[in-house]
This record gives structure tokens, sequence and C-alpha cells, in this order.
């Protein structure tokens, strides 16, 4: 029986045998009369010349390949994850029951080898901020795809934003965001898991009318707060500029009216401002149903549920009890009946409507886990979402969603896509 020749050995022994046929080959060059057929000992010869080759040639690419695969590592498991990512997104869409999680995305849970892919993958993307996952074996980068992070379309490398976070948007999607954040101030700045993204990455991809919209809002929304001055028409109500260093004045070029920048109403003789009426009758309102003021911007805000920690549209956070920035005080962080309430609508929402009349006992018990939770991880430093399947509201916007929501794994926030994304 033969026995077993190593790749690098048999490569090495086929290119002996070609510089042998070679050297034999040259001794006959010749000798041979013209037009005569070769002769037995020349075919035995291009036999074994042809099958060195074939040897030498299958080396060569399987080195080829062990050099991609050792390269292209990340780059598989990652287009893999995101395929199956795919098709676990489109299966919730359509309603049918979402395959069981595939050996390449357990793969990317693993968050050292996920860090060490996401460095190749990072590596291999364009200046544009935009990548993409596809097809392995594509032949063309431009093949490749990925998967939008919010509704989780297929896009292509020309259609497709990456994040900070390293998560992808398609174009419309990004528009979306961006759009929405000039009418939102909560959701400005545009970002992805809390880290806001760079305008030259979606600039290019908008219309003239939003880059326009967009600027205009980024200069109000820069603006502290406090500082802003709004013309005081009720059909104007544009945004003037800072208070700061405006000499106690701003013009309205829509109204043709001057605007007192201390008590933001129109402008009026003497350097004391009469008093607002309408403003002290809203204060004295939210001070009789106990609602409180933002000490950011001065706005007055209502708690509806949940703790007494708030987070203003301004992105102000504070105690709702007594208004101090969060943490700067030793109120308590919950109202008992409250904590409750939430609790319960949470359960709820897990276990359906109907599980307190059919399950009351599995159901209070829960109840009780969910208030020992909320009491110990309510103030959650970080998000970790898993996906939910069945309807739910969205407790950041109130939306309710039919199909599934994403909850987080520390505080049991439950959230839509895009206040998970980009507005938490």
């Amino acid at each position: 029986m033969a026995g077993y020749m190593d790749p690098d050995s048999a490569a090495l022994v086929a290119e002996l045998v070609l510089q042998d046929i070679q050297s034999i080959a040259s001794t006959h060059e010749g000798k041979s009369r013209y037009g005569a057929p070769p002769s037995d000992e020349e075919i035995a010869f291009q036999v074994q010349a042809d099958n060195a080759r074939m040897i030498l040639s299958d080396f060569r690419l399987a080195q080829s390949i062990d050099r991609a695969l050792d390269s292209d590592a990340a780059l598989i498991i990652a287009a893999h994850a995101a395929e199956d990512d795919y098709r676990y997104a489109t299966a919730l869409e359509r309603e049918e029951e979402p395959p069981e999680q595939s050996e390449w995305q357990r793969l990317m849970e693993n968050h050292a080898l996920a860090n060490s892919i996401g460095a190749t993958v990072r590596a291999h993307e364009p200046e544009t901020g935009a990548m993409v996952f596809g097809p392995v074996g594509a032949g063309s980068s431009q093949g490749l795809r990925t998967a939008c992070i919010i509704c989780a379309d297929r896009i292509y490398i020309n259609v497709s934003v990456r994040a900070p976070c390293q998560h992808y948007y398609c174009h419309d999607c990004i528009r979306d965001l961006i759009r929405a954040c000039t009418t939102d101030e909560s959701l400005y700045p545009p970002r992805c898991c809390n880290q806001p993204f760079e305008e030259r990455v979606f600039f290019p991809i908008l219309s003239l009318q939003l880059r326009t919209t967009f600027q205009s809002k980024s200069r109000e929304f820069n603006t502290l707060a406090l500082h802003r001055v709004y013309c005081p028409t009720p059909t104007c109500s544009i945004f003037l500029g800072s208070s700061e260093n405006s000499h106690g004045r701003i013009y309205c070029s829509s109204c043709y009216i001057l605007v007192c920048t201390r008590c933001k109403q129109r402008a009026h003789p003497g350097p004391h401002c009469p008093e607002d009426t309408a403003t002290i009758a809203v204060r004295e309102l939210a001070e009789a149903q106990q609602w409180q003021t933002c000490p950011g911007c001065r706005d007055v805000i209502e708690l509806n549920t949940g703790c007494f920690h708030m987070t203003c549209r301004c992105r102000t956070q504070f105690c709702y009890l007594c208004a101090e920035l969060w943490k700067n005080c030793a109120c308590p962080q919950w109202d008992e009946d409250r904590l409750v309430e939430v609790a319960h609508r949470r359960v709820a929402d897990e276990m359906g409507e109907q599980a307190q009349a059919v399950r009351p006992f599995v159901f209070m018990r829960n109840v009780q886990q969910r208030v020992e939770e909320l009491r110990n991880n309510h103030d959650c430093d970080g998000h970790w979402w898993h996906r939910r399947n069945g309807g739910a509201i969205c407790e950041e916007c109130n939306d309710y969603l039919p199909q599934f929501i994403l909850v987080c794994g520390n505080c049991q926030l439950s959230a839509c896509v895009r206040c998970s994304r980009n507005r938490l």
C-alpha cells in the first residue's frame, strides 16, 4: 500500500519531476524528424508533466483558499449571522414561527469573539461609513449585504450607513430618523445605542429641504433650553436665537417685531418686564397638580408611571420630587403604588391580559418578582435587549407593537426598535 505524502512534499516532488522532464526534453531538441509522431517515451514524459502541473496547481489553489479563510473567517461568520438574523426578522414580520438560534448567531453573542470580528470587519470597510455582509463567496464587495437594524430589510453597500455602534441603516430609515429628530427633541442628536452619528455619514443622502431643516433645528437644539428665544406670536413661534449676548432684544424677521430676551415676550419700554399672566396661571396649575418643572429648560413635566428619575426632552436628568439634578438628593426613587403598577403592566404584557383571571396565583407571584427586580434594577446603567414575541406597548412612546417588543435584560423595560436604538 502506498504511503501518505503531505501536500508540501507532493508539491516539491512535482516541481523536481518537472525540472527533470524539462532537462531531458532539452537534450532531445532537434533530434526528431520534422512531422514525425511523438515517441512512446515523449508521450510518457508529457503525461508525467501534465500530472505534475496539476498537482502544483491544486497545491497553490489550496494555499490561496487557506489564506482567504484565515483572513476572511470573521467576515464569513458575520455574513452567516447576518443572513440568519434576516431570516429571523422575516419570520417575525410574516408572523411565522422564528427559526432556532443558529451556531453563527451564538458565535456572535460571544463578546470577545464579536469584538475580534468587529475589528476585522471594520478593517474591510470603506471610508464612507457603510459596510455590508452578504452571501458567502460573493465575488464582488458590491454584492455584500446586511440587514437594516430598524426595518430588517436587506441592503447593499451603496444603500447602507454604519452607526458608531456598528449597526447598519438603510437610506430610508436614516432619513426617517433625521426627519423625526427635527420634530422630537428626545431623538436629537440622531444616535444609535447612545452614540451620535457624524453628520458627514448621513448628510449626502438627505434632500436639500431636509438638510436645511436639520441645520435649523440643530442650531435650536444645541442652544441651552433656558436661553432659547422664540417669537411670542402664536402663528409664528419660530426660534430666534439665544438670549446670551443679545443685548436684551431679538428681532423676528417674519413678524417684524422685537422680542425681549428676559421675559421672552414682545419688547416693552423700561428695564422691568411685565408679569406674564398666562405663565403664572400655568405655574399655579402645576403646583396644584403636583407637577414638576425641569431645571434645564423650565418646562412643566408630569410623571405618569415609573420611578422618580426623570429625563426631560432637553436631556436633563433630575429628581421628580425635588427637581434637583439626578443623584444629588436623598429623595426616595420609587413610589410603591407606581412600582406595583409598572410590575403589573409588564407581567400582563408577558402573560396576556387574561392571565390574571385564568392563573391568578402565578400572575401575582410574577408581579411580586417584578417588583423586587424593579427595586434593584430600575436605574439601568446600560440596556441590553432581547426580543419577546407577541403584542406589547412601548413604555417610551406608547406605541402598540403587534408582533414583538424588545425587553431590557437588566431593568425589564419594554421598548420598540426606534426607542431602543435611537431614544434611550
